[in-house]
């Protein structure tokens, strides 16, 4: 698994800790980077989604014990 890979699946992983469904955490990935799946994505569409990904987890853990 590559760096960037190993990244993604961190805030992946984040996202569910967080309370994120899977459906959910699929979206986001499809809005990012307009597929589901991140097994064939290049390093750009790795960097994007890295960086939406990282726009998620940041705001989940703003709004934890808020509503936002």
């Amino acid at each position: 698994m590559s760096e960037q890979h190993e990244r993604v699946s961190q805030y992946v992983k984040q996202l569910e800790d967080l309370g994120y469904r899977s459906f959910q955490i699929d979206e986001m990935i499809r809005d990012a980077v307009g597929t589901a799946k991140i097994d064939n994505l290049t390093q750009v569409q790795f960097q994007t989604l890295e960086e939406s990904l990282q726009e998620c987890v940041s705001f989940a853990l703003k709004c934890k014990g808020k509503t936002c």
